[in-house]
């Protein structure tokens, strides 16, 4: 044991580990040199080996607070999360104060979104140990994870006290204030905190990137609280144009547009911000490289390149989308670019978009992206990425191709957009002369700009029941899959009215992340609603999915951003689905798409009407079956099913804009006619 630790001192760790194992031979079952050896196997990042170690003495540690609280952070590292709680558990019994089992469970209640629990955990660590900043940190943390701001704000004022000018804590408590939109008093304090070590530890910024950053954050995760101020500090940047220009605010836009309608933003707010975004991405750096030129597709021949930014190609249901349009393309006329923003795209997932490449781009600096991307010298820039991580709207701000559209999902149009076409429908912009000098040209579908992908859920439907979805048997199952983005708070209020008159109804939710869940919890139970009312998928393949999908009564669509691909999923599978069409292209999608799938009587100017179409379908399931079985008997006859009629759509519009460009001619606005098989 001497020589182990000598070498382990020395910092020789193998030759520490082969010295414990001799220890542990002569005297097996000897519980130091076995933790001895768990500890070197630890530390050589072998935490399996480590446990299997520990587990020859289990009885033995468990019986003392420190070998319990090791065996648990064994365990934990190993992923066996219920195992390491009660060890932790385990070591708190032998010693209450015993701080290492405190911090790490008070870790695994925040994974678990158990903010009491984490609390209570890492207060009684802080009891025992004041004199640590670690147990004050810890406290921070909890306070700030779980959105208790005002008491992180008063938690860190102590903490300082104790601490003065502890940079951890301050830069925390800058963070906090900057996420209560106390942006000048958040920057004075990240300016105090310039040069220290601790900046290149956190998130870096000034306060209003903090603030946009986390508001962005919440809303992905439905977390409500604070979008009131949100949305003030937003319009108050907008209201202060030319100030916020000349102080470069307009970069924050590019995390305000795509929650712009949940806040909501006017449609005249959201114009301004997308000015302000597309003006500060000008306005940036010198780039390096020569300028984008069109005349590089002047009088050119043959196929027409469009590059297309995927959302994800580690998206099974995404990428599925994308490469069934695709199939459906003449490769005699055109070349598809396909760029992943994700590293490492799924081999398998890529292979389905063969033969058209697929160019990873993530790793790339915008310059470098665009210099890359300009190398395959496009006809048609089309980005997909818009409120996804993945969006850098300063590919196109540099411009990539003559041709850069947008779809009705994108932020309000702007004169300032490097964008040169909407691909929309008549539905979705309902005023054909709505382009022109200010705004990118219309060009009209004739049916729907989202037509709805084929479905397959191949064997795993027939094996699938209600109860294996988790849904109880006999309720009427209303399903809200969309986005967790594209579920704002007046969706949910909406929805949670219909479950108030429907009380045997459940709620069906896509397969959200924990917190996520447990936000749309806390909001269920703000509406007096039982939480236990929400039902949550399970995420498995797109097939298993696909299969549980079809199980779900009626599908209702959210209010300001149409659930689309999710939409077009449950029509396809027969699930009949209500949309309420608001005023601004993405609200109006889910109406384009219920109008092409032969539903136009499920589209509604109202909420009033909405809702009440839900509750009559829900209390007479005879005339919701009857609306089932017309959906399913229009799949050969609705433009919305016919997607390779909508393909062959889709490439006159290409063929309409490359066209225009190769000749030197100006984007116009253009209604498309309708092809028939």
């Amino acid at each position: 044991m001497a020589e182990g630790m000598a070498a382990h001192e020395a910092g020789d760790r193998v030759r520490a580990l082969s010295a414990f194992e001799a220890a542990l031979q002569m005297a097996p079952g000897h519980v130091q040199a076995t933790s001895a050896c768990a500890t070197l196997l630890f530390e050589l990042a072998r935490p399996r080996a480590a446990l299997a170690c520990l587990k020859t003495v289990e009885a033995q540690l468990l019986a003392d607070a420190d070998g319990a609280a090791n065996l648990g952070i064994t365990h934990a590292a190993c992923g066996e999360r219920e195992a390491a709680r009660d060890c932790f558990v385990r070591a708190i019994e032998h010693d209450a104060g015993h701080t290492r089992a405190l911090q790490h469970l008070a870790a695994l209640h925040a994974q678990d979104q158990q903010w009491d629990a984490a609390l209570a955990c890492a207060r009684r660590w802080l009891a025992v140990a004041a004199d640590q900043d670690s147990a004050w940190l810890a406290v921070a943390d909890v306070l700030m994870e779980a959105h208790r701001l005002e008491e992180a704000q008063i938690h860190l004022a102590q903490a300082l006290q104790r601490f003065p000018g502890h940079p951890a804590l301050g830069l925390r408590q800058a963070v906090v204030l900057a996420r209560c939109g106390q942006l000048d008093t958040s920057d004075a304090l990240l300016a105090a905190l310039a040069g220290t070590a601790v900046m290149g530890q956190q998130p870096a910024g000034d306060a209003r990137s903090i603030f946009y950053r986390h508001a962005l954050e919440a809303l992905q995760h439905c977390d409500w609280r604070d979008q009131d101020r949100w949305r003030a500090v937003v319009q108050q940047d907008l209201a202060a144009q030319p100030v916020a220009a000349a102080k470069g605010w307009g970069v924050n836009m590019r995390a305000a547009l795509p929650c712009g309608p949940v806040l909501p933003l006017s449609e005249r707010e959201m114009q301004l911000a997308a000015q302000a975004m597309w003006q500060a991405l000008r306005a940036g750096p010198a780039k390096p490289g020569r300028p984008f030129s069109a005349a590089d597709v002047l009088n050119r021949q043959g196929p027409v390149r469009i590059g297309i930014a995927a959302r994800s190609l580690r998206d099974e249901a995404a990428t599925a989308e994308l490469a069934a349009l695709l199939a459906l393309h003449d490769t005699t006329g055109f070349d598809f670019y396909v760029y992943s923003p994700t590293p490492q795209p799924q081999a398998a997932l890529a292979q389905a978009l063969a033969p058209h490449r697929v160019i990873e781009i993530a790793h790339f600096s915008d310059d470098e992206a665009v210099a890359r991307i300009r190398l395959d010298r496009l006809d048609i820039w089309l980005d997909l990425t818009f409120g996804t991580p993945a969006w850098r709207p300063a590919l196109a701000a540099r411009r990539v191709a003559p041709v850069q559209l947008q779809h009705p999902g994108w932020p309000a149009p702007s004169a300032d957009a490097p964008l040169d076409y909407t691909l929309t429908d008549p539905f979705s912009h309902p005023q054909p002369d709505a382009g022109g000098a200010d705004h990118a040209a219309l060009l009209r579908l004739p049916h729907t700009c989202w037509p709805a992908m084929p479905v397959s859920t191949g064997d795993a439907a027939a094996a699938i029941t209600r109860e294996q979805a988790g849904l109880p048997a006999q309720a009427l199952v209303l399903c809200g899959f969309a986005p967790a983005l594209h579920i704002d708070s007046h969706s949910f209020s909406v929805w949670m009215q219909v479950l108030g008159q429907l009380p045997e109804a459940v709620l069906w939710l896509p397969p959200f992340h924990a917190s996520t869940q447990a936000n749309l919890r806390r909001e269920a139970d703000a509406a007096g609603i039982a939480a236990s009312r929400l039902c949550f998928a399970v995420a498995t393949t797109r097939q298993h999915r696909l299969a549980c999908l079809a199980l779900a009564d009626l599908f209702l669509d959210t209010l300001r951003i149409s659930a689309r691909q999710d939409l077009g999923d449950a029509l396809a599978l027969g699930v009949p689905a209500l949309s309420c069409a608001g005023r601004s292209s993405p609200s109006r999608v889910g109406g384009s798409m219920l109008h092409a799938a032969g539903l136009a009587d499920c589209v509604f100017d109202d909420e009033a009407a909405y809702v009440a179409t839900a509750l009559r379908l829900g209390r007479d399931r005879p005339a919701l079956q009857q609306l089932r079985t017309r959906l399913r008997a229009s799949f050969g006859t609705a433009p919305l099913f016919d997607l390779p009629a909508r393909v062959h759509e889709l490439e006159a519009a290409w063929t309409f804009m490359a066209e225009r460009a190769r000749a030197g001619r100006a984007p116009e606005s253009r209604d498309l006619p309708a092809v028939h098989f």
